[in-house]
């Protein structure tokens, strides 16, 4: 007897063997590391982390549920803003980078404060810097902004995109990613470094999370993500994963986030043969999600493309 499904099913994924492939992970994941610390031994500001970041987002941490509660359901878009604005009541803010992570029961913003990654933590006398002090003032400034009654609202008609999430609690997690590991070792020019070490997770609240530059690695489950900037229309790509795979999914996010040829042009380690393939197959799948029709549900097959 054969069954069959109520529901339709939608086009597979491309699994033509000839067709231009990403980077293995495990050569990427490698690659990235040694050009992370070279960048790191350099002595870089701000802005040029930022900028690598940017082309890296497997990079950045809280995408996937691995800060805070909740987020386990990924991101929205499988997407990282780069420096999105928080204005409403009170103050504007721009964190460096943010996700929108969901669970079944939790929307969690993820926002992220980088930092001068040679800026010191402890002065020699065992006290806080003033520079690490600002920047975990930069932490209570967002949550403050948070807790003022009209901006959770705010937010969610900006940045949030999936109406079956709207009706779900905020719950924002707040990341620090300053310093150097060496300072918590003998070698870092401290008395006590274990001390400091401590004293440090001492300041840290619930809801926040602190980590080195050192501490920063590409994550597999990132490895799908995508740099979005946040423009008066809407979300739009600035740069993919260069392990940036499609799927029978990725029309529900091109029809949000338009023209991928800007941040595939953008995009670093790709082939031209990889990007335009991608262009292709983004617009292939945006297609066929604009002519599915909106109140049926569509059984997707699994596959990257």
């Amino acid at each position: 007897m054969t069954h069959t499904s109520p529901f339709p099913e939608a086009p597979k994924p491309d699994n033509d063997p000839n067709r231009p492939r990403p980077l293995e992970w495990g050569q990427y994941s490698d690659q990235i590391r040694a050009e992370w610390f070279k960048l790191l031994s350099t002595n870089p500001e701000e802005h040029e982390v930022q900028a690598f970041m940017e082309l890296h987002p497997a990079m950045i941490p809280g995408g996937s549920g691995d800060i805070g509660p909740g987020g386990h359901h990924g991101s929205q878009m499988s997407a990282v803003f780069r420096q999105p604005t928080l204005s409403g009541a009170g103050s504007t803010f721009v964190p460096d980078f943010m996700w929108v992570t969901k669970s079944s029961g939790l929307i969690t913003p993820i926002l992220i404060e980088i930092e001068k990654p040679s800026k010191p933590w402890f002065n020699k006398n065992g006290s806080p810097t003033a520079k690490f002090s600002q920047a975990k003032d930069q932490l209570d400034e967002w949550r403050s902004w948070f807790a003022q009654d009209s901006n959770p609202s705010i937010f969610r008609q900006k940045y949030m995109f999936e109406d079956l999430h709207l009706n779900r609690p905020l719950k924002p997690q707040f990341v620090l990613i300053y310093g150097r590991d060496v300072e918590f070792t003998w070698a870092g020019g401290h008395s006590n470094p274990d001390g400091l070490r401590h004293k440090r997770e001492s300041k840290r609240n619930s809801d926040e999370t602190f980590m080195s530059f050192d501490s920063v690695i590409p994550r597999y489950d990132h490895r799908n993500s995508i740099t979005v900037s946040m423009t008066a229309n809407g979300p739009v790509p600035f740069a993919f994963s260069p392990v940036y795979q499609t799927n029978s999914m990725t029309g529900i996010d091109a029809r949000i986030l338009g023209n991928p040829a800007a941040a595939l042009e953008r995009s670093v380690m790709m082939t031209p043969e990889r990007k335009a393939y991608l262009s292709t197959r983004w617009k292939y799948w945006q297609q066929v999600e604009d002519q599915q029709d909106p109140n049926k549900t569509y059984l997707r097959s699994s596959g990257l493309e």
